[in-house]
């Protein structure tokens, strides 16, 4: 079989084969990237089977250079194609170094070693001495693996960590020693701090179009505001108005479209932002929405509310997530 012809068959779950879209943007197709090779067992129990094997990009920490990845009439790895395709990516996209990762490394619980390991570590520098990013990689269509990814975090003193199932990510971000209360848009580059990510400024023809509306509406019941006490319909529809209105404004009266519903390092300051842009909304009336009145958040919510992933998303296409968190309010919009 071909390497193409084999990620189709480790992917077999209908639609999943399609759906790796966290790796589309790398320039090529996911099968000229990868190198997939088979070897027939010789001897022992399995003697006779063919196995196959990816080649990885940068050795395991064990030292394997491979990974079985299929085995006929046997089990599959998928999540071992999205761990290459991520170290791939950061390596041709953020500008890592082969020398600053590490591949499924033990990670330390108190007195106990190697029980557990980390799917990549990303390092400040080639001395691997302070981690900088891990990733989580999950098989498609798992939505498991963010409290493995927090308590890696945890061991490690990692600031920054993504969970990936290929298609779906989530970017954690702790401003430690702060609890995981953050989110960002997108993984600090090589050289870069998660402030600069936050920093960064984007206009209309950078946000994202596509997107799972659906999928998105479910991820807010069930992992932000399940328990929060809040009402979803009344959380969710604030946000919403005030990121059509943020474009609408974009659109016809901003230099060069800048769009301005993102959170800032300070979160009075991602308050004052985002209520501003709720009340304007409210006050302009947006065309598609009859609004009776300003809508606004509490001003109990202050100094507690912070936005993520916001600037990548496009009005419909922007994941909004809310979430209250002992006594203080997050409001993340996941892209």
């Amino acid at each position: 079989m071909t390497t193409k012809e084999l990620i189709e068959k480790i992917f077999k779950e209908p639609g999943i084969k399609f759906d790796l879209t966290e790796f589309e943007t790398l320039g090529k197709p996911v099968h000229d990237i990868l190198n997939i090779y088979e070897k027939t067992v010789e001897s022992g129990r399995d003697a006779g089977k063919t196995k196959y094997f990816l080649k990885s990009f940068i050795p395991f920490s064990t030292g394997n250079e491979e990974v079985q990845v299929y085995v006929d009439g046997g089990k599959s790895a998928p999540e071992e194609i999205i761990r290459q395709l991520w170290v791939y990516k950061l390596i041709h996209q953020y500008g890592y170094k082969e020398d600053e990762m590490d591949l499924e490394k033990g990670v330390q619980f108190g007195t106990e070693i190697g029980t557990k390991a980390a799917d990549i570590i990303i390092y400040e520098d080639n001395t691997k001495e302070t981690p900088k990013i891990i990733v989580e990689c999950k098989k498609p269509r798992r939505k498991d693996g963010i409290e493995q990814l927090k308590s890696y975090m945890n061991a490690k003193g990692a600031p920054t960590a993504i969970w990936s199932n290929g298609s779906d990510s989530i970017i954690l971000y702790r401003p430690y020693p702060a609890q995981f209360d953050d989110t960002l848009f997108d993984l600090p580059k090589r050289g870069q701090t998660p402030k600069d990510v936050l920093e960064a400024k984007k206009t209309l023809l950078q946000l994202k179009k596509d997107f799972n509306f659906k999928k998105i509406l479910q991820d807010l019941e069930e992992l932000v505001l399940a328990d929060s006490g809040k009402d979803e319909f009344n959380e969710i529809f604030k946000l919403i108005f005030a990121k059509i209105w943020d474009e609408k404004e974009a659109q016809e009266n901003r230099k060069d479209k800048v769009v301005e519903f993102s959170k800032a390092l300070d979160p009075d300051i991602t308050f004052d932002r985002i209520n501003g842009l709720s009340t304007a909304a409210g006050t302009g009336r947006v065309k598609c929405f009859t609004c009776p009145q300003a809508v606004h958040f509490q001003p109990s919510d202050r100094n507690s509310v912070s936005l993520g992933r916001s600037a990548n998303a496009r009005c419909a296409s922007s994941r909004i997530f809310s979430r209250r968190s002992l006594r203080r309010f997050s409001v993340w919009a996941i892209s």
